[in-house]
Protein backbone atom coordinates (compact mmCIF):
# COMPACT_ATOMS: atom_id res chain seq x y z
CA UNK A 1 0.00 0.00 0.00
CA UNK A 2 1.76 3.31 -0.91
CA UNK A 3 1.66 6.76 0.88
CA UNK A 4 -1.54 7.88 -0.95
CA UNK A 5 -3.64 4.74 -0.02
CA UNK A 6 -2.79 5.26 3.66
CA UNK A 7 -3.29 8.52 3.94
CA UNK A 8 -6.72 8.57 2.05
CA UNK A 9 -7.53 5.07 4.51
CA UNK A 10 -6.45 7.28 7.90
CA UNK A 11 -8.49 10.36 6.52
CA UNK A 12 -11.16 8.79 6.04
CA UNK A 13 -11.67 6.55 9.22
CA UNK A 14 -10.80 9.17 11.24
CA UNK A 15 -13.35 11.57 9.75
CA UNK A 16 -15.96 9.25 9.97
CA UNK A 17 -14.77 8.32 13.77
CA UNK A 18 -15.64 12.15 13.90
CA UNK A 19 -19.01 12.37 12.03
CA UNK A 20 -20.29 9.13 13.82
CA UNK A 21 -19.34 10.66 17.50
CA UNK A 22 -21.23 13.86 16.08
CA UNK A 23 -24.48 11.75 15.04
CA UNK A 24 -25.28 9.85 17.63
CA UNK A 25 -23.98 12.36 20.29
CA UNK A 26 -27.16 14.67 18.58
CA UNK A 27 -29.39 11.34 18.76
CA UNK A 28 -28.69 10.56 22.04
CA UNK A 29 -29.47 14.37 23.59
CA UNK A 30 -32.08 15.58 21.57
CA UNK A 31 -33.22 12.97 18.46
CA UNK A 32 -31.91 15.42 16.29
CA UNK A 33 -28.98 13.53 14.33
CA UNK A 34 -27.56 17.25 12.86
CA UNK A 35 -27.74 18.54 15.98
CA UNK A 36 -23.82 18.74 15.91
CA UNK A 37 -23.09 19.95 12.69
CA UNK A 38 -22.94 23.19 11.24
CA UNK A 39 -21.89 26.46 12.80
CA UNK A 40 -20.95 27.10 15.91
CA UNK A 41 -20.34 23.18 16.71
CA UNK A 42 -17.42 21.37 16.94
CA UNK A 43 -17.96 19.88 14.03
CA UNK A 44 -17.25 23.57 12.85
CA UNK A 45 -13.36 23.45 14.48
CA UNK A 46 -12.54 19.76 13.38
CA UNK A 47 -13.26 21.39 9.50
CA UNK A 48 -11.34 24.64 10.26
CA UNK A 49 -8.33 22.20 11.81
CA UNK A 50 -8.34 20.31 8.90
CA UNK A 51 -8.29 23.19 6.68
CA UNK A 52 -5.21 24.92 7.95
CA UNK A 53 -3.74 21.63 8.37
CA UNK A 54 -4.24 21.53 4.35
CA UNK A 55 -3.02 25.07 4.18
CA UNK A 56 -0.02 24.38 6.32
CA UNK A 57 1.07 21.23 4.02
CA UNK A 58 0.65 23.90 0.62
CA UNK A 59 3.02 26.40 2.59
CA UNK A 60 4.98 23.70 3.08
CA UNK A 61 5.01 22.38 -0.55
CA UNK A 62 5.68 25.68 -1.80
CA UNK A 63 8.75 26.67 0.54
CA UNK A 64 10.36 22.84 -0.58
CA UNK A 65 9.70 23.74 -4.19
CA UNK A 66 10.59 27.55 -4.63
CA UNK A 67 13.64 26.16 -3.05
CA UNK A 68 14.81 23.86 -5.53
CA UNK A 69 13.53 25.80 -8.48
CA UNK A 70 15.61 28.10 -10.91
CA UNK A 71 12.62 29.59 -13.14
CA UNK A 72 11.58 33.01 -12.97
CA UNK A 73 8.25 35.01 -13.42
CA UNK A 74 5.04 32.99 -12.46
CA UNK A 75 6.84 29.64 -12.03
CA UNK A 76 4.58 26.95 -11.23
CA UNK A 77 5.31 26.54 -7.68
CA UNK A 78 3.12 29.36 -6.79
CA UNK A 79 0.50 27.34 -7.28
CA UNK A 80 1.10 26.22 -3.80
CA UNK A 81 1.24 29.67 -2.05
CA UNK A 82 -2.50 30.50 -4.01
CA UNK A 83 -3.77 27.07 -2.59
CA UNK A 84 -2.36 27.96 0.95
CA UNK A 85 -4.00 31.09 0.89
CA UNK A 86 -6.83 29.56 -0.24
CA UNK A 87 -7.51 27.39 2.27
CA UNK A 88 -6.98 29.66 4.91
CA UNK A 89 -9.66 31.70 3.52
CA UNK A 90 -11.96 28.66 3.46
CA UNK A 91 -10.96 27.82 7.21
CA UNK A 92 -11.54 31.63 7.74
CA UNK A 93 -15.13 31.58 5.82
CA UNK A 94 -16.17 28.49 8.20
CA UNK A 95 -15.57 30.50 11.29
CA UNK A 96 -17.06 33.66 10.77
CA UNK A 97 -19.78 31.79 7.97
CA UNK A 98 -18.43 34.37 5.13
CA UNK A 99 -20.27 32.48 2.18
CA UNK A 100 -23.86 32.22 4.68
CA UNK A 101 -23.25 36.20 4.98
CA UNK A 102 -22.52 36.66 1.20
CA UNK A 103 -25.78 34.14 0.61
CA UNK A 104 -28.07 36.78 2.67
CA UNK A 105 -26.61 39.60 0.25
CA UNK A 106 -27.85 38.07 -2.62
CA UNK A 107 -31.06 36.74 -1.53
CA UNK A 108 -32.03 40.13 -0.72
CA UNK A 109 -30.85 41.29 -3.94
CA UNK A 110 -32.81 38.13 -5.97
CA UNK A 111 -36.16 39.41 -6.79
CA UNK A 112 -37.84 35.96 -5.38
CA UNK A 113 -36.42 36.81 -2.18
CA UNK A 114 -37.82 34.63 0.46
CA UNK A 115 -38.48 31.69 -1.64
CA UNK A 116 -36.59 28.46 -0.84
CA UNK A 117 -35.29 28.94 -4.42
CA UNK A 118 -33.46 32.45 -3.34
CA UNK A 119 -32.73 31.05 0.43
CA UNK A 120 -30.07 28.82 -1.23
CA UNK A 121 -27.92 31.15 -2.73
CA UNK A 122 -25.24 30.07 -0.19
CA UNK A 123 -24.91 27.22 -2.20
CA UNK A 124 -24.25 28.82 -5.25
CA UNK A 125 -21.35 30.72 -3.53
CA UNK A 126 -19.87 27.17 -2.24
CA UNK A 127 -20.23 26.15 -5.84
CA UNK A 128 -18.78 29.15 -6.79
CA UNK A 129 -15.10 28.21 -4.08
CA UNK A 130 -15.02 24.88 -5.97
CA UNK A 131 -15.18 26.02 -9.53
CA UNK A 132 -12.37 28.60 -8.72
CA UNK A 133 -10.35 25.84 -6.84
CA UNK A 134 -10.23 23.12 -10.34
CA UNK A 135 -9.56 26.75 -12.10
CA UNK A 136 -6.49 27.01 -10.60
CA UNK A 137 -5.43 23.40 -10.85
CA UNK A 138 -6.15 23.25 -14.34
CA UNK A 139 -4.29 26.55 -14.93
CA UNK A 140 -1.08 25.42 -12.90
CA UNK A 141 -1.73 21.97 -14.45
CA UNK A 142 1.86 21.18 -15.00
CA UNK A 143 2.89 21.32 -11.58
CA UNK A 144 0.47 19.63 -10.21
CA UNK A 145 1.44 16.86 -12.55
CA UNK A 146 4.52 16.88 -11.21
CA UNK A 147 2.82 15.39 -7.58
CA UNK A 148 0.46 12.60 -9.56
CA UNK A 149 0.49 11.37 -6.11
CA UNK A 150 -2.15 14.12 -4.51
CA UNK A 151 -4.58 13.06 -7.72
CA UNK A 152 -6.37 10.39 -6.25
CA UNK A 153 -7.28 12.27 -2.77
CA UNK A 154 -7.69 15.17 -4.32
CA UNK A 155 -10.38 13.57 -6.66
CA UNK A 156 -12.37 11.63 -3.77
CA UNK A 157 -12.25 15.02 -1.76
CA UNK A 158 -14.07 17.33 -4.96
CA UNK A 159 -16.88 14.19 -5.29
CA UNK A 160 -17.14 14.73 -1.64
CA UNK A 161 -17.65 18.26 -2.21
CA UNK A 162 -20.29 17.63 -4.98
CA UNK A 163 -22.24 15.60 -2.73
CA UNK A 164 -21.90 18.44 -0.11
CA UNK A 165 -23.42 20.93 -1.68
CA UNK A 166 -26.32 18.91 -3.23
CA UNK A 167 -27.42 17.94 0.57
CA UNK A 168 -26.66 21.89 1.79
CA UNK A 169 -29.55 22.72 -1.18
CA UNK A 170 -32.17 20.14 0.09
CA UNK A 171 -31.05 20.58 3.63
CA UNK A 172 -32.03 24.10 3.21
CA UNK A 173 -35.79 23.38 3.48
CA UNK A 174 -38.38 20.70 3.53
CA UNK A 175 -40.39 21.53 0.45
CA UNK A 176 -38.88 18.66 -1.10
CA UNK A 177 -38.85 16.40 1.56
CA UNK A 178 -42.42 17.53 2.25
CA UNK A 179 -43.39 17.21 -1.49
CA UNK A 180 -41.88 13.53 -1.17
CA UNK A 181 -43.53 12.24 2.27
CA UNK A 182 -46.48 14.40 2.04
CA UNK A 183 -46.18 14.80 6.22
CA UNK A 184 -44.01 17.65 7.94
CA UNK A 185 -42.82 15.52 10.81
CA UNK A 186 -41.03 13.01 8.15
CA UNK A 187 -39.82 16.07 6.28
CA UNK A 188 -38.39 17.21 9.19
CA UNK A 189 -36.49 13.83 10.06
CA UNK A 190 -35.35 13.87 6.00
CA UNK A 191 -34.33 17.36 6.51
CA UNK A 192 -32.30 16.65 9.31
CA UNK A 193 -30.50 13.70 7.80
CA UNK A 194 -29.43 15.84 4.71
CA UNK A 195 -28.22 18.46 7.17
CA UNK A 196 -26.09 15.38 8.26
CA UNK A 197 -25.23 14.76 4.61
CA UNK A 198 -23.72 18.27 4.32
CA UNK A 199 -21.83 18.42 7.18
CA UNK A 200 -20.42 14.48 6.96
CA UNK A 201 -19.47 14.96 3.29
CA UNK A 202 -17.78 17.84 4.13
CA UNK A 203 -16.10 17.01 6.73
CA UNK A 204 -14.68 14.27 4.23
CA UNK A 205 -14.25 16.43 1.43
CA UNK A 206 -11.60 18.25 3.51
CA UNK A 207 -9.87 15.32 4.75
CA UNK A 208 -9.22 14.50 1.82
CA UNK A 209 -7.96 17.69 0.58
CA UNK A 210 -5.62 17.54 4.13
CA UNK A 211 -4.61 13.97 2.98
CA UNK A 212 -3.71 14.90 -0.66
CA UNK A 213 -1.52 17.83 0.16
CA UNK A 214 0.12 15.61 3.24
CA UNK A 215 1.30 13.81 0.23
CA UNK A 216 2.42 16.37 -1.78
CA UNK A 217 4.61 17.57 0.95
CA UNK A 218 6.16 14.08 1.92
CA UNK A 219 6.80 14.11 -2.56
CA UNK A 220 8.18 17.52 -1.82
CA UNK A 221 10.80 17.36 0.68
CA UNK A 222 11.77 13.90 -0.38
CA UNK A 223 12.45 14.54 -4.06
CA UNK A 224 15.38 16.52 -5.19
CA UNK A 225 14.91 18.58 -8.44
CA UNK A 226 17.77 18.61 -11.27
CA UNK A 227 19.71 22.28 -10.74
CA UNK A 228 20.38 23.67 -13.83
CA UNK A 229 23.05 22.90 -16.26
CA UNK A 230 24.50 26.73 -15.88
CA UNK A 231 25.15 25.80 -11.95
CA UNK A 232 26.72 22.41 -12.16
CA UNK A 233 29.61 23.58 -14.74
CA UNK A 234 32.45 24.37 -12.78
CA UNK A 235 35.27 27.08 -14.29
CA UNK A 236 38.39 25.85 -16.02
Amino acid sequence: MDSSQRATRFAICATLAVIIFAVLHGLMHSGNPSRYFGEGRYTTAVSCFQLLLTAFFAFSIFRARKAAAWKGGLAGYWVWLIMGCGFVFLAADDALQIHEHIGRIINKLLPMKGTPLAGRADDAVIGFYGLIGLFVLWLFRREILEFRVILRPLAIGFGFMFFSVICDSLGHHEDIFLRLTGDLRSAKKMQGWADVGDGGFTLLAEGMFAAAFYCGWRQAVTVQAPMPAAETVTGV
